[in-house]
């Protein structure tokens, strides 16, 4: 499947100075036009971790164009960051900056929880990678992990980073950078 995580970078020192209405505010006036672009293209919204959006394509439904459609989906959400921040710059509001890292690999793909409260999500090392990858992206930046690149039906113009030391893993991991 193709794992996408999608960040609001610096959130933590923005939402200090912002009442907690606010940032409920904003959050969900951001996720709602996020979530829809997911949709757009075929994704499964997994679940909101704070201000981070996962997003699954090829679970629970594949489709032969699942890297490409989450590739446009990175691509699209970009855009209509850029269209909000112009909007909330004219009305002095914040603006965000989103990295995002994307990943393709085998998962566990099922529910997971206790007796009391189950959630359908993915686990495994893939998981992990594209987190990771997301959290090293810079502002409105997209990485790609070599098997999400390699999975890509049209992939775009990337720019090839050193292998990076991702947190918990042995080996550097190959990673593109998407040229915007």
């Amino acid at each position: 499947v193709v794992i996408f995580f999608s960040d609001i970078l610096n959130f933590t020192p923005m939402s200090e100075t912002m009442s907690p209405d606010t940032i409920g505010s904003l959050l969900n006036e951001y996720f709602t036009v996020m979530v829809e672009i997911v949709f757009e293209h075929g994704g499964t919204l997994d679940k909101f971790m704070g201000d981070a959006i996962m997003a699954l394509w090829g679970a629970p439904i594949p489709h032969e164009d699942d890297a490409d459609r989450a590739m446009r989906c990175a691509v699209d959400q970009l855009k209509a960051l850029e269209k909000m921040n112009e909007r909330w710059e004219e009305q002095g509001r914040p603006q965000l900056g989103v990295g995002i890292g994307i990943n393709f690999g085998e998962v566990f793909a099922g529910y997971i929880g206790s007796d009391r409260r189950l959630e359908y999500t993915v686990i495994g090392d893939a998981v992990n990678t594209a987190s990771r990858l997301c959290s090293l992206a810079g502002p409105n930046e997209i990485l790609l992990s070599e098997a999400f690149h390699t999975a890509l039906k049209k992939p775009p113009k990337v720019e090839a980073l050193e292998g990076i030391q991702v947190k918990g893993k042995s080996k550097a991991v190959p990673v593109y950078r998407v040229k915007r």
